[in-house]
């Protein structure tokens, strides 16, 4: 119970750097998780079905984020050529710098923040709850 309370104190403390960078530039946290999915993506597009899955978002819910990232020239939608029921979502290049501009200004943040810990700390605790992640992932 208590490193699941300790897990989940540290992800709300990460994702408080994150959502305040996020906010700096006027987008919501799903707009901003969109596009940095969009970005780690090959060829910077994905479909809006794979977008969903990896950003934990409803269809309608993607499909709002979507509208917006369009209308804010971050995102194009694109026919697939493949299957014509279906679309594509690109990153454009001013989503690709916008995105590139928050990733940084969240790693700045919380590296100045991860400094403040004893040396040696962050990789051990990465390594520990890498383990822990490998164990409890698995299936029983």
């Amino acid at each position: 119970m208590e490193l699941a309370q300790l897990a989940a104190r540290l992800c709300a403390a990460l994702d408080a750097t994150t959502n305040s960078r996020v906010a700096q530039y006027g987008l919501t946290r799903a707009d901003y998780d969109v596009l940095a999915a969009l970005r780690g993506a090959d060829g910077l597009r994905l479909k809006p079905t794979e977008l969903a899955a990896r950003c934990r978002l409803s269809s309608g819910g993607t499909s709002n984020v979507l509208r917006r990232m369009s209308e804010s020239g971050y995102v194009v939608r694109e026919a697939d050529l493949a299957d014509g029921r279906s679309a594509w979502a690109q990153l454009t290049e001013e989503g690709l710098l916008i995105t590139a501009r928050i990733q940084d200004a969240v790693a700045a943040v919380q590296e100045r923040r991860l400094a403040l810990l004893p040396p040696g700390a962050v990789d051990a605790l990465s390594a520990l709850l890498a383990q822990a992640a490998d164990v409890l992932e698995a299936p029983e």
